[in-house]
């Protein structure tokens, strides 16, 4: 069983929870996993940085980040040839900035809804075990979200196979976190 909850505490850009919705239970279902239960929130730029400031000690703004919720600790094992999240029970908080899917959308030629569900993705594969912290993984991220947006009948711009998503004046380091907060 897939649980999806969105809150919407923006007014940057209109959105379509059904669109949302969907764009996460098919990710999650393509990754194979077996229950989950995410909470969504879609901000604007000023309540994300305050998170990324508060949790993570990142004084920027930024697109994505994802908390794992989940009680148990799941080995990081996976089966070769199987996507990372098969078999696993998710609970977890994707956050989104739809101000940056706006600014990062115009410079990359294509919808802020589709760039918004870009980072709505990229935040679920943090919880199913992607990473992109490592040249080697970086580029598993990478094709793994094409997989998924060629699922949705999305077409992402081309970027280059290193960029993070971040805007060039923003420092370099990852723009999503994956962390499990302190209980």
């Amino acid at each position: 069983m897939i649980r999806i909850e969105i809150a919407n505490q923006q007014d940057c850009l209109d959105i379509d929870k059904a669109f949302v919705r969907s764009v996460a239970r098919k990710t999650l279902q393509a990754e194979q996993v077996t229950s989950a239960t995410i909470s969504i929130a879609i901000l604007d730029n000023p309540a994300i940085h305050e998170l990324n400031r508060q949790f993570l000690n990142h004084d920027y703004e930024t697109d994505v980040l994802s908390f794992s919720l989940s009680d148990e600790d799941q080995p990081e094992r996976f089966v070769i040839g199987a996507p990372r999240g098969a078999g696993r029970h998710i609970e977890g908080e994707v956050i989104v900035s739809a101000e940056m899917a706006i600014a990062m959308a115009a410079d990359y030629k294509w919808s802020a809804r589709d760039e918004l569900a870009l980072y709505l993705v990229h935040g679920l594969l943090h919880l199913c075990g992607y990473d992109d912290l490592t040249e080697d993984e970086l580029p598993v991220m990478r094709r793994r979200e094409q997989e998924i947006f060629e699922l949705l009948g999305l077409q992402p711009p081309v970027r280059d196979a290193q960029d993070r998503g971040h805007l060039d004046d923003e420092p370099h380091s990852q723009p999503s976190e994956n962390r499990r907060p302190a209980r």
